[in-house]
């Protein structure tokens, strides 16, 4: 059973055991890019968000719900991750053979004070490359890990500024995004709140 209060006095609903809810990547309506999300119940909810506190995912939550947002909270070693309920969602199949990426769509507002300025990690000494896998794809992507958490390769571009502005419009669609610096370029990269190592 989750672990939760009745559903008429919170407007949250904190699943503490993985078997409770299915990772899986949602499409919606206007949106070409996959989404990462969980199944629960029958229903699809999108990535919004990974704190570390389970008092600050309640109070996220509770913001949510005054803009008529129904959440879930799941548990993961690296903190708390929450998800918003997308009423038109559809599950996305690795068999179309799209590029899946953690987006968070059909959230029009991100509160300015859970956003921040997005990373540049200029040395290789900052972070670990790596393989990372990712729910409903078969390949493995590349990725690299920093501060105990998973980022995917979105895109690499020449300069510093055009780096900035991608990550930037990433973090006001409430994901998460980090920027690499190397002799290539800069390569933005985006977390995997499900992502493993392989």
């Amino acid at each position: 059973m989750p672990s939760t209060t009745s559903p008429s006095s919170t407007s949250y609903i904190v699943l503490t055991q993985r078997q409770q809810y299915a990772p899986c990547h949602l499409r919606l309506p206007e949106e070409p890019i996959p989404m990462a999300g969980v199944c629960f119940q029958e229903d699809y909810y999108s990535f919004f968000k990974v704190v570390p506190t389970l008092d600050r995912a309640k109070q996220l939550a509770d913001r949510l719900a005054e803009r008529d947002n129904r959440s879930i909270i799941t548990t993961t070693p690296k903190g708390y991750v929450l998800w918003v309920y997308e009423a038109k969602a559809m599950r996305h199949s690795s068999r179309d053979g799209v590029r899946k990426l953690s987006r968070v769509s059909g959230f029009q507002a991100v509160d300015p004070a859970t956003t921040h300025e997005v990373q540049i990690l200029r040395s290789e000494r900052d972070y670990q490359s790596c393989k990372i896998q990712v729910p409903d794809l078969d390949k493995p992507l590349t990725g690299i890990t920093y501060n105990q958490q998973f980022y995917s390769l979105l895109r690499i571009v020449r300069d510093e500024a055009q780096a900035t502005e991608l990550s930037e419009k990433l973090e006001r669609k409430g994901n998460q995004a980090l920027i690499t610096a190397s002799a290539y370029g800069y390569s933005v990269w985006v977390l995997e709140p499900e992502g493993r190592s392989v």
